[in-house]
């Protein structure tokens, strides 16, 4: 199979409070995710990794500046941890540590999709592609070949753990349900969280686990929330936290 080479492989947009939003524009719709860079005073945060097809840091260079990188998951799916290995400092929260470590293996084409592939298009209402890519990063790169890849966490990550970057600081919220390890990056002097997949707006949110996923929900609602940088889906605001959190629960599959 031939496709074009689609460089540069991520997209790049300001979206104010010093964060920048990086996705991979030649994915497949449904594994689009964020990647949410933090610039900082002495470092820089990076939150998410997309899912690895081209290579991450080379694009987050330029915003870093020479500042050295905390890379840190909100979980570990394959589409967050995807460009993780790229960088020296990798943080996860313990109980998504393996997942991290060994995520589902994704391949790139239909004939060699694992098992569930099919079962989590249809969950989120989107058709089965042949291919999920449609440009390649670079002229050799191996289309049948290519496996979602993990990383190996430099630090585990629990409730209440500052990431300082010398200038804002940050405090990581477990908020379990989406994976045992799903965690939110908060900011309290500004409101802002990077909530993951624990919370996002205009399409549906999934859960390992009913109960806890729930209790996160009702946690996030409670937080003085200025703005929502997720892991999918478009930044937005506190005002509209409460609302997306009822469009949750009303999940006809929530128990």
């Amino acid at each position: 199979m031939e496709l074009p080479v689609g460089h540069p492989w991520f997209g790049a947009e300001d979206v104010g409070e010093g964060v920048t939003r990086l996705i991979e524009p030649y994915i497949d719709v449904l594994l689009e995710s964020n990647v949410w860079h933090v610039r900082g005073r002495d470092l820089d945060m990076v939150v998410d990794f997309a899912n690895g097809v081209g290579p991450l840091k080379p694009s987050i260079d330029p915003f870093a500046d020479g500042r050295p990188i905390i890379a840190v998951a909100t979980h570990g799916h394959f589409d967050h941890v995807g460009g993780l290995h790229e960088f020296e400092d990798r943080r996860v929260h313990e109980d998504d540590a393996d997942m991290t470590r060994s995520p589902f293996p994704l391949k790139l084409l239909r004939q060699d999709y694992p098992p569930d592939v099919e079962e989590m298009y249809a969950y989120y209402g989107y058709e089965l592609p042949d291919v999920l890519i449609q440009a390649v990063p670079e002229k050799d790169f191996d289309i049948a070949g290519w496996v979602a890849p993990g990383a190996e966490p430099t630090a585990l990550l629990g409730e209440g753990d500052e990431i300082d970057l010398g200038d804002r600081r940050f405090e990581v919220l477990h908020l379990p349900g989406h994976t045992p390890g799903s965690i939110g990056i908060w900011e309290a002097e500004t409101g802002i969280l990077f909530s993951g997949d624990a919370l996002y707006v205009d399409a549906r949110c999934s859960w390992d686990d009913a109960p806890t996923f729930v209790a996160s929900l009702r946690r996030i609602e409670e937080l003085p929330i200025s703005r929502v940088f997720a892991g999918h889906e478009r930044p937005f605001g506190g005002e509209e936290v409460a609302k997306a959190v009822e469009a949750a629960l009303a999940d006809p599959d929530l128990p």
